[in-house]
């Protein structure tokens, strides 16, 4: 790679201050978004994925249809669905997110369940 390219910032480390690293403060934000699994609903969540969705698809063809007809007053309404289409990204990344930690808990909690059986299973065997 060329040093000419983008050079990343190096990771903030503080110890004694008691300030936290960039690194803890993602991991602050994970776990939020943890608890906040337990909070909302799946079934209220698919609802919005598939809102979003439709919505997105609606800017999209929208955005098509004033490219298409080519006027220049076109371009701020281009401008602002492309906007709307970006916040509807997020929070379809959001929703990705959360979906994300739903199944890591669902696996960790079969794991914990087939651990107990085989344990139990074997103690009565003996």
């Amino acid at each position: 790679m060329s040093s000419d390219g983008k050079k990343r910032k190096p990771k903030v480390i503080r110890g004694e201050e008691g300030k936290r690293s960039r690194h803890e403060e993602q991991e602050g934000r994970y776990y939020s978004e943890e608890a906040e699994v337990d909070l909302r609903d799946p079934k209220k969540d698919y609802q919005l994925y598939k809102e979003t969705c439709e919505e997105l698809h609606r800017l999209m063809a929208e955005i098509q249809d004033l490219k298409s007809k080519g006027s220049k007053d076109a371009s701020a309404e281009i401008e602002e669905r492309r906007i709307k289409s970006c916040v509807h990204f997020m929070t379809l990344k959001k929703l990705n997110r959360l979906a994300h930690i739903r199944l890591k808990k669902s696996r960790d909690q079969t794991h914990e369940v087939c651990a107990t059986f085989s344990t139990h299973k074997i103690t009565s065997c003996l």
